[in-house]
């Protein structure tokens, strides 16, 4: 009967995200997660045999968890679902702080000494892909141009949820009620109703 993981890869991941944001990418290497979890270095190795794929593993799974809210809130693809989309950025890093502080101070490519296995840089391009083929087709739904669709619905939450993460903790009511003021703006829609609040509650490379 086979043993049960002792040390899960999950519990190595949150050991790495919690040693970049304590002391920065510089801190998370293998010896680190060894000490912080108790793994052997072997267990940790046989799992991710650079030090660059341990971060890029951390960070790719946060962002994954991120893009799937994300991108389903966006699914619809036109201006309702753009503000909606904006505001899960808010709502998502209230939820989920540690991996919104790890995207939102981190891009993967600062984490990164050398190159990554290949099945991570794939999953880094794949998750890229899905972003732009998602905010593209908003952009063609709505008329409105990609550059404005990538500032409303990226630049801008991001932006504010990285200052009110960085002020208060988490992004709070008023920050949720101004994202959405503002991309009902530079996103209008057909009808002045995306401007009205909604009941809805809940980073790029």
């Amino acid at each position: 009967m086979p043993q049960p993981v002792k040390h899960s890869t999950d519990v190595m991941l949150d050991a790495v995200r919690s040693l970049v944001l304590s002391g920065g990418p510089a801190a998370a290497s293998a010896r680190a997660v060894c000490l912080a979890t108790g793994a052997s270095s072997g267990s940790v190795y046989h799992r991710f045999p650079r030090r660059d794929d341990l971060v890029a593993a951390a960070w790719l799974r946060a962002q994954d968890r991120f893009l799937r809210v994300y991108l389903e809130a966006l699914g619809p693809a036109d201006a309702q679902a753009g503000v909606g989309a904006a505001v899960t950025v808010l709502t998502w890093c209230r939820s989920h702080p540690e991996d919104a502080a790890l995207l939102l101070r981190h891009a993967l490519r600062d984490l990164l000494r050398g190159d990554t296995s290949p099945a991570l840089a794939q999953q880094a391009q794949a998750h890229h892909g899905a972003l732009g083929d998602a905010l593209t087709a908003v952009a063609r739904a709505t008329g409105h141009r990609l550059t404005d669709v990538v500032l409303a619905l990226v630049d801008l939450p991001y932006a504010v949820a990285r200052r009110a993460m960085r002020d208060h903790g988490t992004p709070d009511e008023d920050d949720i009620a101004a994202v959405r003021r503002a991309v009902a703006l530079l996103l209008p829609g057909p009808d002045s109703s995306l401007a009205a609040p909604s009941q809805t509650a809940c980073p790029r490379d």
